[in-house]
């Protein structure tokens, strides 16, 4: 498959880093980058552990690359660019809860793309370490008794 993805630059840390984890699930790279597949001693796993790298280095910037060039590790480099463009700082985690308390449905828009347009706000305070909790107004008990 060929995939046209923008290189990651200094606005496009969010979307970038989706596309790129979708290019490495398709090929069978994601495990190695997630750190969820350790190192056996086979050649298909060492294969598959650069094409990790090669694929998260050739979608970045030529300006960025100095950020991993020395490291030919997928997991490492991912980590590594996180921390350079998302960092979990608390002007983050504030723009994000922001951004999640004010994002409306807009007119025509499904009730799934609301949904999921809050979901990656959700997924991405999780990732900060502050995960949003919910807490019903009324328990089912009460809606049921009026």
């Amino acid at each position: 498959m060929n995939f046209l993805i923008k290189p990651l630059d200094s606005t496009n840390y969010d979307t970038w880093c989706s596309d790129i984890k979708v290019l490495l699930l398709e090929r069978d790279c994601w495990d190695i980058v997630a750190e969820r597949e350790a190192a056996p001693v086979v050649k298909e796993f060492n294969l598959r552990f650069n094409r990790a790298y090669t694929t998260i280095y050739m979608n970045v910037s030529p300006q960025y690359r100095t950020i991993i060039e020395v490291i030919t590790n997928g997991a490492e480099s991912w980590k590594k660019l996180k921390s350079h463009f998302q960092p979990d700082s608390r002007a983050r985690v504030m723009a994000l809860k922001h951004e999640f308390f004010s994002t409306v449905i807009e007119p025509d828009e499904s009730v799934g793309l609301y949904a999921s347009k809050l979901s990656r706000i959700i997924e991405q305070l999780r990732e900060a370490g502050h995960p949003v909790e919910f807490r019903p107004k009324f328990s089912t008990t009460e809606v049921l008794a009026n």
